[in-house]
């Protein structure tokens, strides 16, 4: 009897605890605009898991998500912020892309809700991406970048070596292309991932220095520089040699992944995430974009802090809304990183789940330990029509339309 009473005067004190967090918080409703509608997105189960424990910690917030793939996203957000109707926090790409919604002030600066204790927890130079004019509009879930992915079993099975090198990567697609085996592959039909592999291509044989000058429009940038034009001749070649399939061009990301993780295509240039949706297989290992003897760009590698969560400047909730955003950032990046679908930006103790990372994400954090530099994507660092212009001529190089000389006459145009 008295462990009966006991056990009631306890739920009488949880029931009464709940009522005060309640009486305490005025319910509200917060709405979060976002990516990885799609099961098939390898940082969909981190974030949801991620929304799981917001809604433990805050539960008087409720979040209604509204799920998009990320291009159809891009064009929604920019339609949403042209009306002012922009969700109260959103997932959204760094560099120029945000910088042209904090231009139309539509993103609200942080800097007087992030505290000294949380950016303590931030590594460093985390939201340089994000920041203009000293005002914070964003932060950081992940620490980007792309690599090359392998199919070690296509390798093993039809005897190629794993490329280090710019020439090893032609005799690889030389090889895998006799075999009868589709060497390489993107999703044109997106765009963006062509441009991630161009973007390697143009850095690998220019070097970070006049890639950077190029992508930021820095005194001195051009983009006839000789390293930008073997780098996209480079492409080019790759594109002669047919290292792509047939409808390359017309495909999209998804589209061209099926093969891929079906084991019929032997190497995909892709970001981190990736690493999420290959975890389970040890077919697949990550490895460094093949190197330029000559050049010193072997531990260059594109990326960086390049997508962020954001405030709406017109949210009714403003102190909520970045209880969200900074909630959500922080820990999606450790959840991110123990799915294998992200690498951190913030700190934290991973002792504890080292036996749950997957190998492959390993990989990728071996291999950027010793990175020289993170330069962020092309197409995310300009602006505007100087990222359409970006997108549209690595478009036209995938599709065999132009040389390399040409698209590096075309880009010429952003500085005019």
């Amino acid at each position: 009897m008295k462990k009966i009473v006991a056990a009631i005067l306890v739920l009488i004190l949880c029931l009464g605890a709940m009522t005060v967090v309640a009486e305490e918080h005025e319910e509200v409703t917060l709405t979060f605009g976002s990516i990885w509608s799609s099961e098939s997105e390898s940082t969909r189960a981190p974030f949801l898991k991620t929304l799981e424990e917001f809604a433990e910690a805050y539960p008087w917030i409720h979040v209604e998500v509204d799920w998009n793939e990320a291009n159809a996203w891009k064009d929604k957000g920019d339609t949403l912020a042209s009306q002012s109707a922009m969700p109260d926090v959103v997932y959204w790409n760094a560099g120029g892309i945000l910088k042209a919604l904090v231009d139309q002030d539509q993103i609200l600066a942080l800097n007087d809700y992030i505290d000294d204790e949380t950016w303590g927890r931030l590594m460093e130079g985390a939201c340089a991406n994000m920041t203009f004019d000293g005002k914070v509009y964003g932060l950081p879930y992940t620490n980007a970048c792309s690599v090359l992915y392998c199919n070690k079993a296509l390798f093993e099975a039809n005897n190629v070596k794993i490329p280090e090198t710019w020439d090893e990567l032609k005799e690889a697609v030389e090889a895998f292309k006799a075999a009868g085996v589709t060497p390489m592959t993107t999703g044109g039909g997106d765009r963006w991932p062509t441009n991630m592999l161009g973007d390697i291509l143009l850095l690998r044989f220019a070097g970070d220095e006049a890639f950077r000058k190029a992508v930021f429009k820095t005194e001195g940038a051009t983009w006839l520089d000789e390293g930008l034009i073997a780098g996209a001749n480079a492409f080019a070649e790759l594109v002669e040699m047919g290292a792509f399939p047939d409808d390359v061009t017309a495909i999209t990301r998804d589209e061209s992944e099926v093969p891929w993780h079906d084991g019929k295509v032997a190497m995909y240039v892709m970001g981190q995430w990736e690493a999420g949706n290959l975890a389970a297989s040890d077919d697949f290992i990550a490895v460094a974009f093949p190197a330029v003897p000559g050049v010193d760009s072997a531990n260059a590698f594109m990326g960086g802090p390049a997508e962020e969560f954001c405030v709406a400047a017109y949210t009714e909730h403003p102190e909520e809304a970045y209880l969200l955003c900074q909630f959500c950032a922080e820990n999606l990046s450790k959840n991110g990183y123990i799915a294998g679908a992200g690498m951190p930006c913030w700190k934290a103790d991973f002792s504890e789940y080292a036996d749950q990372i997957p190998a492959i994400t390993q990989q990728i954090v071996a291999l950027t330990n010793d990175a020289t530099s993170f330069l962020l994507w092309g197409n995310t660092a300009l602006e505007g029509e100087d990222s359409e212009l970006l997108m549209d001529q690595t478009l036209l190089l995938l599709g065999g339309e132009i040389t390399g000389e040409e698209f590096c006459q075309n880009m010429e145009a952003i500085f005019e």
